[in-house]
């Protein structure tokens, strides 16, 4: 599965890593991210750590498809560049701070670099 998401020109990128948790998210973009595995996982947003694995928190294939579906449906709109992300390039993101800069650095990125899993 592939899933077309956009990320808006500016990114998700270049937050501050102020007000943080020790351990926990960082980045507005790794907070924002947390709470869209919370979602999905069903877990207090609280408890996720800018370290920890989708899969080893309680994330199955079924749970990571679906946040696949959820990023896409809650990406910002207005001016953006394209990106896609498939299921698998998901499941190979290390962490939570993994995904956030390969999601930003994406949304910074030419619209015609060409990405994909």
């Amino acid at each position: 599965m592939v899933v077309d998401v956009e990320l808006g020109s500016r990114g998700m990128a270049g937050i501050a890593e102020t007000g943080a948790e020790p351990g926990g998210p960082a980045t507005d973009s790794e907070r924002w991210l947390a709470e869209l595995w919370a979602d999905v996982l069903e877990i207090p947003a609280a408890g996720i750590r800018r370290t920890d694995n989708f899969f080893e928190i309680g994330g199955t294939s079924r749970t990571a498809a679906r946040l696949v579906i959820v990023l896409e449906r809650r990406m910002p709109v207005g001016e953006f560049s394209r990106t896609r992300m498939s299921v698998g390039e998901f499941a190979r993101t290390r962490s939570l701070a993994d995904l956030a800069e390969l999601l930003d650095r994406r949304a910074t990125a030419p619209e015609t670099a060409a990405v994909g899993g």
